[in-house]
């Protein structure tokens, strides 16, 4: 049995469009291999690898913020409105424009942390890499991005895709 495909699902994953995605499996292989490193060289040399804690620690971060991008692009997050959905048709508006605007401001307020986070520890090093917080700050701008075009309180957001397995 053929279930039919979002139009979302036929664009390649290597692609503008989709490479919050890309990053996200990038990191989850990074994740793997690192860790899968770790474990050898602990228990193969005799002096195991420092870094590999570190880069999985970091492609985490990057896995969980370029997924929400992702998430949020796709309209993937859990939304329990029942509540909301019991109230008057200009309630329900009401509501929809106070959570844009408060989401907005959220991304907004993450992108401008991180990028400063990024610019005033652009000198420290970690123990092991010199990894940057600059790739969260794009995440978070991202998650705006796609926050200001995707969910839309002025109309019924027609690309919900509930079988999503983001």
């Amino acid at each position: 049995m053929e279930t039919s495909r979002s139009p979302e699902e036929t664009i390649p994953l290597i692609s503008l469009r989709r490479a919050d995605e890309a990053v996200g499996v990038v990191a989850l292989i990074v994740i793997v291999f690192s860790i899968l490193w770790g474990v050898v060289s602990r228990y193969v040399f005799p002096q195991p690898a420092a870094w590999t804690y570190e880069l999985a620690m970091m492609a985490f971060a990057y896995l969980v913020f370029f997924g929400a991008v992702a998430g949020v692009r796709l309209g993937t997050h859990a939304a329990i409105d029942v509540l909301v959905a019991a109230l008057p048709d200009g309630w329900q508006k009401a509501v929809a424009w106070f959570n844009y605007l408060l989401l907005a401001l959220f991304f907004m307020v993450m992108t401008i942390l991180f990028a400063w986070q990024s610019w005033t520890s652009r000198h420290v090093h970690t123990i092991a890499l010199d990894l940057s917080y600059a790739p969260l700050a794009l995440a978070s701008a991202g998650m705006l991005f796609q926050h200001l075009i995707a969910e839309r309180p002025w109309s019924v957001r027609l690309h919900r895709n509930p079988e999503s397995l983001i």
